[in-house]
């Protein structure tokens, strides 16, 4: 896939500083068009004369024009852009994810990591087949969720080539729900362990640090939304979601996938209740209802908070050209088919396809294998 070129805004008052952080991205992102704005109240004539941003980097202290107003404004005039703002501190962070005037807060000093995780993050939009117009939609919803700071340093961690168990352990203990919902993942019977177990280390090895980052984002956003949603209602969208990815795990199996692949099946699966949450909680009481669905808000909050690829696109099953192999996608496809329908009615294409890849045969089995789960369960 060729290089994509982004055009990254930068903006602050101090020169010095853009200079740097403008060398320090052109050298990063070598495809990339750099512009340096040193007066925010020429926000509106560096737009018409550059173009529209993918990335607007601000800064927040700035005289006459603050970064967030600026910020604001950008929501406004090209809400397609990653807007991510620039501190000295997280005071008032939440308030400006939530009404989703950001999308990410850097805290100085910062490090190219940090800048890499937005850049890649914009970079992933434009992979993904969701047309421009769709995104301006997405970039100006109001009252989006947003992760907290325990779930960002939980997924900073995760993210690390050798995440510490005991820094894992230390930041888990402190939420009680989300640690129980941990260990009834990896002591419930779909994970085929007959020992229980009530260590963490041990129950993090069973679910896989994918499945653990889609817990985190779970009950990080289900604690959010208590208090916007029916307790009843909300507990059925995680629910079925869980069922969902235990589907989604068991089919990957079924299709001779490795451990790996399976444990990112189950985190798709779990984290398909992303966007139905925010959905039910925010966007169907807004103009917006009718304008995005679940499965590509679900893909946005997702590439936003940072997860990878193949569980983003598994998300966008009906937007997405599924490729020649047994998928995130593909898995998450079939899943979706046989929970919201109760069989295995495919589409015609659909079953062309599998034919075509030689896994007809093995999902139809794994089907009349769930369906005998389920009525054991009746």
């Amino acid at each position: 896939m060729p290089e994509l070129k982004l055009n990254i805004l930068l903006i602050d008052d101090d020169e010095l500083l853009l200079r740097a952080l403008s060398r320090t991205l052109s050298r990063m992102y070598r495809q990339a068009h750099v512009t340096c704005l040193q007066y925010p109240e020429e926000f509106m004539n560096c737009i018409e004369s550059n173009g529209i941003p993918d990335v607007i980097f601000c800064d927040s202290m700035m005289p006459i024009v603050s970064g967030t107003e600026v910020l604001k404004r950008a929501k406004e005039v090209c809400p397609g852009a990653i807007r991510c703002l620039l501190t000295g501190d997280l005071k008032d962070s939440y308030q400006w994810q939530m009404n989703n005037t950001i999308h990410f807060h850097l805290v100085k000093p910062f490090t190219q990591t940090h800048l890499t995780e937005v850049v890649e993050c914009a970079l992933l939009l434009e992979e993904l087949p969701i047309s421009k117009s769709t995104r301006a939609i997405l970039g100006q919803l109001s009252e989006l969720p947003y992760l907290s700071s325990v779930a960002q340093n939980l997924l900073q961690e995760l993210g690390n080539e050798q995440p510490s168990m005991t820094v894992l352990a230390e930041q888990i203990s402190h939420d009680p729900i989300m640690m129980g919902r941990i260990l009834q993942v990896a002591n419930s019977a779909f994970m085929g362990f007959e020992q229980h177990t009530n260590d963490f280390k041990q129950a993090i090895i069973r679910i896989g640090l994918e499945g653990l980052k889609a817990i985190v984002v779970c009950c990080t956003l289900s604690q959010q939304f208590l208090n916007q949603a029916k307790q009843i209602e909300l507990h059925k969208i995680i629910d079925g979601a869980f069922s969902r990815a235990t589907m989604a795990q068991s089919l990957a199996k079924m299709l001779g996938k490795d451990t790996q692949s399976q444990r990112v099946s189950f985190a798709a699966g779990l984290l398909s209740s992303v966007g139905e949450l925010a959905y039910s909680c925010y966007v169907q009481l807004g103009k917006d209802k009718d304008r995005v669905s679940k499965s590509v808000l679900t893909a946005y909050l997702l590439a936003v908070w940072g997860f990878e690829r193949g569980i983003v696109a598994a998300q966008l099953i009906d937007e997405l050209p599924l490729c020649g192999e047994a998928s995130p996608t593909l898995i998450h496809k079939i899943v979706e088919h046989v929970y919201n329908n109760g069989g295995f009615d495919l589409k015609p294409a659909d079953y062309e396809l599998l034919d075509k890849l030689n896994l007809l045969q093995a999902t139809q089995d794994w089907f009349f294998e769930w369906q005998k789960t389920q009525k054991g369960n009746i």
